[in-house]
């Protein structure tokens, strides 16, 4: 997810609007609200005889009692605990769609949900404050699960194509991966209706340095600055529920030699960017170059698909035998597609499964959506690479050397009679996201209205958001426009 933020000395002027790509959620008469867990976490034993019982190391984290979760009816399969220090488990919404870990806040140690999200540099939360139906879906933080939390004078708000999210700045602790530290961040007030579609709480932002934000620092700069990781590095790898892996993850300070195999590759970020943005040699499809130029990627956790000029999509498409366009962004292939694509970056080749590429079904026989979008987001150059890409690597982000690693993601078989299943726990229909349907006719959401809010959110007087036009279909891709997004009043 990408997330621009710049500082505003005086009042608050959001002139820009960044993009936002949601999926819609259809309604249910019948739905009634169910408990919002439905984790399903069997032993699982592996091809080489490993199992997978859930035994992780005990962080050295004070527990305290914690307020039973707002119920709510999201679909989660969790990841299984990591063995190694400073880990943090990462879990899904069962499609692949949102990957999101579990952060404790405040001194009684409140579980948020957060979409981990190496484009945004900012943390926030869903708050209690927040009366809007998007929050009270989920769990949110306030005075009243902390004894320590401190709420500041500054105001911030955050514009996305189709909606936006606007609260205030708290500062109180934040614990996760074996790490409790005091720190600022965003306390949502008002939150626009596409967020019922997502089950985080909140995003916990990983991305790189942004030096115009008001000296307020990101969640590895605070880590840094206490100078307790030999390195400023995180190692990622996402899990591909469908194969029934749970055993996503992230290492801060550390790579996990188990999760990759082979050597990693490194490649310098581009200069002078904000993001965590790689120069991209090349594309492979069927053993047949695109022959790429000047073109970047955004390595992005927050982004479910690639998303890429219509060009280059086209280029690529046309290498996929029955692939078909479909619209002004999407493509079909065969379901059964099993041409080659490789990414090349600083000369290696990365595989992408078709099991990544190809979509859900899209209606036609035979024909599935592609996951690979020709949308362009910040320009003809520029690419934003999210998890169609990511689960098929383990990837480095150093913060001290700017630069991004990859290597060949490890997976390990899981035997047939000890599939993880994904069959949830509880029955009645859960708001689990749906398939992504794409039409290029699809309009943007508007926010609530004023009945469902606090108070109706600032119009835009650029009149910019009303202007985009933006399938409905992609799932989260939350990302920055050329302009400033998000600003704080101090």
């Amino acid at each position: 997810m990408q997330l621009l933020s710049c500082l505003l000395p005086t009042a608050l002027l959001a002139t820009g609007v960044s993009a936002f790509y949601p999926y819609r959620v259809p309604k249910s008469p019948d739905s009634n609200p169910k408990p919002r867990f439905f984790p399903y976490r069997p032993a699982t034993t592996y091809s080489n005889g490993e199992e997978d019982s859930h035994n992780g190391v005990t962080l050295d984290l004070v527990k305290h009692a914690r307020a039973v979760r707002r119920d709510s009816q999201y679909h989660a399969e969790m990841g299984s605990e990591p063995t190694m220090e400073n880990g943090l488990a990462i879990h899904t919404d069962g499609l692949d769609f949102a990957y999101f870990s579990t952060v404790e806040f405040g001194s009684k140690n409140q579980e948020m949900w957060m979409l981990l999200d190496t484009g945004a540099p900012n943390t926030w939360v869903m708050g209690s404050e927040c009366t809007v139906e998007a929050c009270k879906m989920h769990n949110t933080f306030s005075e009243e699960d902390s004894t320590t939390l401190t709420t500041t004078d500054a105001s911030w708000i955050v514009s996305y194509g189709t909606g936006e999210v606007r609260g205030v700045v708290i500062e109180d602790s934040m614990s996760f991966a074996g790490f409790v530290l005091q720190f600022p961040f965003g306390a949502a007030h008002w939150a626009s209706e596409e967020f019922k579609s997502y089950p985080m709480d909140g995003i916990l932002g990983l991305g790189r340095s942004n030096e115009s934000f008001a000296g307020i620092p990101t969640v590895m700069e605070a880590i840094r600055q206490k100078k307790v990781l030999q390195k400023n590095v995180l190692g990622i790898n996402l899990q591909r529920s469908s194969d029934g892996h749970r055993d996503g993850q992230v290492i801060l300070g550390d790579i996990d030699k188990s999760k990759f195999e082979g050597d990693i590759t490194y490649t310098n970020t581009v200069p002078d960017k904000s993001e965590w943005e790689i120069p991209l040699d090349n594309v492979i499809v069927g053993g047949e170059p695109i022959n790429l130029e000047n073109k970047t990627a955004i390595i992005d956790t927050g982004t479910s698909y690639i998303l890429m000029p219509r060009d280059d999509a086209n280029k690529i498409h046309a290498l996929i035998s029955g692939s078909v366009p479909k619209g002004k962004s999407d493509f079909l292939v065969p379901c059964s597609a099993d041409t080659t694509l490789e990414f090349v970056f600083s000369g290696q080749k990365f595989s992408i499964s078709p099991k990544d590429y190809v979509g859900t079904a899209s209606g036609s026989d035979g024909m599935c959506n592609s996951n690979i979008v020709g949308k362009e987001v910040y320009g003809k150059d520029r690419w934003l690479v999210g998890a169609t890409f990511i689960k098929n690597v383990y990837v480095i982000y150093d913060y001290d050397e700017s630069k991004i690693g990859f290597a060949k993601r490890k997976y390990l078989d899981i035997k047939p009679t000890q599939t993880a299943s994904t069959t949830q726990s509880t029955s009645g229909p859960t708001l689990a996201p749906v398939p992504p349907k794409q039409n290029e006719e699809a309009k943007p959401e508007t926010t609530p209205s004023s009945a469902e809010a606090n108070e109706p959110p600032p119009s835009d007087p650029t009149g910019a958001a009303s202007g985009l036009s933006i399938p409905m279909w992609l799932s989260i891709a939350f990302s920055l426009s050329a302009s400033c997004s998000i600003g704080f009043t101090l």
